[in-house]
Formats: C-alpha cells, sequence, structure tokens
C-alpha cells in the first residue's frame, strides 16, 4: 500500500472521529473544586464593600457567613439550560464557559467588621456586601 493512500486512509478516519465526537454532549461536565466567582472589594473609611458576580444564581442558594475579620460567599448555581426553543434538540455543543455547580470564596478583612450592620443585595447578577466598620 502506498504512502498516499495510507494517508488519505488516516484522514478519513480521523474525521470519522471527529464527526463521532462533535456528536457528543458534555453539559454534565463540571470540576469536583467548584469554581470561585469573580469579587471586587474595597476598602472605604468606614465600611468594606465586596460586589461579587454571581449572575444565574438564585438568591436562596447564596449563603453569607460575616465574622469580624473575614466574609465567606458560597452557594451553587445550577447548569444553565436553553429554554427556548423545546421543538428541536441540541445537535452539538460549541462552547461551554459558564461554570456551574458549588462555589465559595473567602475574604480576609484587614480591619474588624460591625456584624450587626451588614447588608447586601442582589442586582443585575452582582451580590453587593456592604460591610460597615466597627466604631472605636
Amino acid at each position: 500500500m502506498s504512502r498516499k493512500v495510507r494517508l488519505t486512509n488516516m484522514i478519513g478516519r480521523t474525521g470519522d472521529v471527529a464527526a463521532d465526537l462533535s456528536r457528543l454532549h458534555f453539559s454534565g461536565f463540571q470540576s469536583s473544586q467548584g469554581w470561585l466567582p469573580e469579587i471586587n472589594a474595597y476598602r472605604y473609611d468606614d465600611r468594606f464593600e465586596i460586589w461579587v458576580d454571581l449572575a444565574g444564581v438564585e438568591k436562596e442558594h447564596i449563603h453569607v457567613d460575616v465574622l469580624p475579620d473575614r466574609v465567606r460567599i458560597s452557594g451553587d448555581r445550577k447548569p444553565p439550560l436553553p429554554t427556548r426553543d423545546t421543538s428541536s434538540q441540541c445537535r452539538q455543543v460549541l462552547t461551554m464557559e459558564i461554570e456551574s455547580g458549588r462555589f465559595a470564596r473567602e475574604i480576609v478583612l484587614p480591619a474588624e467588621v460591625d456584624r450587626n450592620r451588614v447588608t447586601a443585595k442582589q442586582e443585575n447578577g452582582l451580590l453587593w456586601i456592604i460591610l460597615p466598620l466597627t466604631e472605636d
């Protein structure tokens, strides 16, 4: 068998494998360690403000634990699933960049906060946590 024929056969088999892989669905895949939401944290004269990117996380799935010197944010984001067109089936996953599953972050604070005056709100996919400093 000539090299040209072998190469042509190998290219054909590779194309078959690629076609088979393109029909697979990987929607059940997630990291066992979970994911880390992105955070912006700021210190002002009288408070800390922490903004957490939690797009798609339902309010009841978010937990915020405030300690005197740190904040722990944890929860769970369900995998986003297409809901627009239920009459047809997804044939191919082109990209999957939105992480889902358990998440957790801890931010160590350089000053003590008044845990009784902490407020939080969720707006436009962001969780805003306001942590007033203790009054000396």
